[in-house]
């Protein structure tokens, strides 16, 4: 019954703990978030634009691409076409799921056909 009842406790403490360290968490992350966005509307929309395809946080990329689309109405044509281009010449590729690209099929022909009718 003793260890019940310490099991029991502990748990709610760790329940406990974990609920006050998420309000703590997204603090921190509104906090990056409006520090980020205060860089970007620092920057000249030419800076902002050579930022492009080079944010590996899909946040920072968010942010980015929202403050270049305040600015497109104010924009020179050249910049307008520099914004639209898809994708941007310096983009950082994603590293997911990059690998060699062979999998089991080993060697030549990897295992197709082979064998025939045994009559």
């Amino acid at each position: 019954m003793k260890t019940l009842l310490t099991l029991l406790s502990v748990s709610v403490l760790l329940s406990t703990a974990a609920i006050a360290e998420t309000p703590l968490k997204t603090q921190a992350m509104e906090k990056i978030k409006n520090v980020n966005q205060n860089r970007f509307q620092t920057m000249s929309t030419d800076e902002l634009l050579q930022h492009r395809g080079t944010l590996t946080s899909e946040q920072e990329r968010e942010q980015l691409h929202n403050e270049l689309k305040n600015r497109e109405q104010k924009m020179t044509k050249a910049q307008k076409e520099q914004f639209n281009k898809r994708p941007p010449e310096n983009r950082v590729r994603k590293m997911k799921n990059q690998g060699e690209g062979q999998g089991m099929m080993k060697g030549p022909g990897g295992g197709m056909g082979g064998g025939g009718g045994g009559r």
